[in-house]
Order: C-alpha cells, then structure tokens, then sequence
C-alpha cells in the first residue's frame, strides 16, 4: 500500500524572499558582468593591436630581404578600399564588428614630400559598419560617409609609417612607423562623452600601446612638424 505525501507550496512570505534575494543578486552581478564584457572588448582590440604591429614588422623584414636592398621599409598603404588591409594582412578577423578606413596623405602633403597615407582600424561591437568607403579616416554618424551610429565601446587602432631625421639623410623614407591603440572617449571633463571622431585629443592611448618612430621634425630636420592626424604630435610619445 503506497502512502502519498502531502507537499506544501512555498508560502506568500517564502517567495517574497526568494525575490528579494534574487533583486539582489541581480543588483550585484549584473554590473559585474556589464564590466567584465567589455573587459572582453578591450582585450579584443588588444589582440588585434598585436596582430597588426606582428604583421607591419614582418613586412618590413620582408621588405629588407626581397627588395628594398637590405633595407628596413614599412609599408604605405595606399589602397582606399574599405577594409582592404584588413582583408589583406589578417583575413581570419571579425567582419561584423573590425572595419579599416583610409585617408590620403593625412598631412595634407603628397607622395612627393613623404606625407604618407594612413589606415585607421576601427572595433565596433554593437553593430556592423553601414557606410561607404571613406577617405577621411572618419568614421562616425556626423561625418561624410557615415559607417556607425553606436557610441559605445569603439576603439580603433592606427597606423602609418614614418620617416625620421637619419633615414632622410641617409636617401630613403619609411624606416619606422607610428601605431598606436585608442578608445574613442571625448571627455575633457572625464566624463564618457563619444564623438566618434579619429585621433581626439581625448581619444587616450589603451594601456600605452604604442609605437612611433617619428622625429618629430619636418623635411629641413630642424622645423618641429606636426606628424600625426589631428592637432596631437607624436612628442607625446616618442621621448
């Protein structure tokens, strides 16, 4: 003969507190996990930082040895295609949320006087590029050729190479170049405040990723120039 067991519900008060416990928990874990996801978008773009600067050294060794005569060169891109680089250097990368943009002698010089091109590789995580092939290096909804709309999370990486003092003098360019990771973050104030705007001067360098080799000096070797995009020079960074 079975005997059945009565079972007893949670009581009115009983799920009150499972409730409140769960407000709770809810209350601490998720800015924890907030937090740590975009830990994992930091650690995004610092991996790709580290897959570019691997790749723009090889070129250059690789340049010394087949055809720049023992020479140490770095590459100017000067392809405009969107993504191009991206495609060409890594090809195993995340199209939805990796985009490269392109701008055509950024010092506003010519291929004639060493003003090299520039490529800008841009991580946005909440959506995918919507714009056009640019020639700015912009890549925001208020600039020519929007691409996104998003604010949040954006870091880019960018990259150009450089000529310095010796390697003038010596008759070649591009012995160096300058690459540096930033998070797109307009706060003077210090406030989050994103403009989606290349190389702001607020844009802070992500865990001092960067490498330049600029001398900080214009083709007479004696005039200080100003050789990144923007108002920022690379003495911040090349002492």
């Amino acid at each position: 003969m079975k005997h059945k067991t009565a079972q007893k519900g949670f009581t009115l008060i009983e799920l009150i507190a499972v409730m409140v416990i769960l407000g709770i928990l809810a209350a601490v874990l998720i800015p924890r996990l907030s937090t740590v996801q975009e830990g994992a978008y930091e650690v995004n773009a610092k991996q790709m930082y580290s897959a570019i600067q691997g790749h723009i050294q090889m070129q250059a060794q690789k340049a010394a040895i087949t055809g720049a005569h023992g020479m140490e060169t770095y590459p100017d891109p000067t392809n405009n295609g969107l993504s191009f680089y991206l495609d060409d250097w890594l090809k195993d990368y995340d199209a939805q949320h990796w985009t490269q943009v392109y701008v055509d002698n950024f010092n506003a010089g010519s291929e004639s006087t060493d003003d090299p091109d520039a490529i800008y590789f841009i991580y946005h995580p909440h959506e995918a590029w919507t714009g056009a092939v640019t020639s700015n290096g912009t890549f925001g909804s208020g600039n020519r050729n929007p691409g996104l709309g998003i604010k949040k999370d954006i870091y880019y990486i960018e990259y150009w190479p450089v000529t310095s003092e010796a390697a003038k003098d010596d008759g070649y360019n591009y012995d160096n170049y300058h690459l540096a990771l930033r998070r797109d973050n307009n706060a003077a104030s210090g406030a989050h405040d994103c403009d989606l705007t290349v190389t702001d001067v607020n844009d802070g360098f992500v865990d001092n990723l960067y490498h330049c080799g600029a001398d900080n000096l214009a083709d007479d070797h004696t005039t200080v120039a100003d050789e990144t995009a923007g108002a920022n020079v690379c003495t911040e960074h090349n002492s």
